[in-house]
């Protein structure tokens, strides 16, 4: 089972819309700057790009016109955390504009997860506003439904028993016919396979412990959410909970955004767990600034 990380975007928008709200810097001349600033220092995958590709973009194009661009792969790339510092700052940071961070989005692939889980996640459909896409029991050609990582040495599926006793079932019994997972009633036994029925009838066998894939896409604030509902320090399945870390470990490496994915900037000036962070009453917080002076 594994979570990838597969494309990040949004991050020319994500600085433009901070300049939007302020009522500053903002042209077409300076967002299409941005915007080539931004494709001349992030690879395919959205992260940084390696120093190699970046000359090789340069010298693909003339840069005379463009005010963010140097021409020198060190400053190009901290110019560009420069400018996404400061979104950071007033989206995840000192002023929670939380909107900015809807700008950037994320996705990835669920590779080997097991239906159940993968029904777990689904649950948050608002959150990744319906851009989900599982492998699908009526579409695909399935003919065999292994388990996920994490059911293979904890279940065994009944067909697997019987072949250990070594217990032949009957390809049909009265008409019923037989599917690697369970029999099919007569009525619809004979169901042409093209016909999208028999597939809806057969996947009503398949053991929600199968092993599927999805794509899925949501933005920078409600991955944040999700994350925080499904992490390994919550009460989630299993499975998902390390699917969730993997993927967390992947969103780490998003420039500017990534490093404090996990955690939230308490009161205190202190970034922390999000999952660690509790809510206090105003007396308690009066009590704890009196604290902090007096230490």
């Amino acid at each position: 089972m594994k979570f990838n990380l597969y494309k990040v975007s949004g991050y020319e928008e994500a600085i433009m819309a901070l300049r939007m709200s302020k009522g500053k810097f903002y042209t077409e001349k300076a967002a299409n700057d941005i915007q080539e600033l931004v494709w001349l220092v992030t690879d395919k995958k959205g992260l940084i790009c390696e120093a190699s590709e970046y000359h090789r973009k340069l010298s693909s194009s003339e840069w005379h016109d463009n005010k963010k661009v140097s021409c020198f792969y060190e400053q190009d790339v901290a110019e560009f955390k420069r400018l996404l510092g400061l979104t950071f700052d007033n989206s995840m940071g000192t002023h929670k504009h939380h909107t900015l961070m809807k700008y950037i989005e994320l996705s990835f692939f669920t590779e080997g997860l097991h239906r159940g889980a993968q029904d777990d996640l689904d649950s948050h459909a608002i959150a990744f506003n319906n851009r989900i896409t599982r492998y699908s029991t009526r579409l695909a050609d399935i003919t065999q439904t292994p388990l996920s990582d994490w059911y293979k040495d904890k279940v065994i599926p009944f067909d697997e028993a019987l072949i250990d006793m070594g217990i032949e079932l009957p390809d049909e019994y009265k008409g019923h016919e037989i599917t690697p997972w369970g029999y099919v009633k007569a009525k619809y036994a004979t169901v042409p396979a093209k016909n999208g029925l028999a597939k809806d009838v057969q996947r009503g066998l398949m053991p929600i412990g199968m092993e599927s894939n999805s794509i899925w896409k949501i933005d920078f604030a409600n991955m944040r959410y999700v994350y925080k509902m499904r992490s390994k320090l919550t009460k989630a399945n299993p499975e998902l909970k390390e699917g969730m870390e993997m993927l967390a470990d992947q969103i780490e490496q998003i420039p500017v955004f990534g490093e404090n994915f996990r955690k939230e900037l308490t009161d205190s000036g202190e970034w922390e767990h999000m999952n660690k962070v509790k809510t206090i009453s105003f007396d308690e917080y009066q009590e704890f600034k009196r604290f902090k002076v007096g230490k």
